[in-house]
């Protein structure tokens, strides 16, 4: 027969083990964090999203022809074409008090290349007012790794995020 001695030891030392790999895990996920200091004075005022793609069809809204007639301006041939499409994120947001150096951030997955997450970056050395960050997924990037389905923009500030938006399934 068992002692019921041995079996207290070894339900707490596996209960030890148990959270200090817990614990362990805690630390290198919270350094792979990054620090978000909220800024009042950055709002993200709007998103908008465009899909230039001759899958779209426009259905004679006139709004949706401006639009990819606006994106594809000066191409001529397919493959200017082809180069020019995909998703633009169009990101507006406000920078009140004094001009500092920003820079702008887009971090996206795409469809094909599942939990890999790439990056964009538009660096303003005065940034003041209202300004527009353009992002585009398009060409060889979008045809290769597919739709973008979850994405994230951050306005930085020597390497900390003081603004944030991001999608519904980021």
């Amino acid at each position: 027969m068992v002692k019921p001695r041995y079996f207290k030891s070894s339900f707490f030392f596996l209960l030890f083990c148990f959270f200090s790999l817990q614990l362990m895990g805690e630390e290198t996920s919270k350094k792979d964090r990054e620090i978000f200091i909220p800024d009042k004075g950055i709002k993200i005022i709007k998103v908008l999203e465009i899909l230039n793609d001759k899958k779209l069809k426009a259905g004679g809204l006139q709004s949706l022809i401006y639009e990819r007639a606006y994106w594809n301006w000066g191409a001529i041939v397919p493959s200017d074409f082809r180069a020019r499409a995909g998703q633009i994120y169009i990101f507006a947001w406000k920078k009140s008090g004094k001009p500092e150096a920003l820079t702008a951030r887009f971090e996206y997955r795409q469809l094909k290349t599942k939990e890999e997450v790439w990056s964009q970056s538009i660096y303003y050395p005065h940034a003041h007012g209202a300004i527009d960050s353009i992002f585009k997924v398009i060409g060889d990037a979008y045809f290769t790794n597919g739709t973008v389905f979850a994405w994230r923009f951050s306005v930085l500030k020597n390497n900390v995020i003081i603004a944030q938006t991001k999608s519904f399934i980021w």
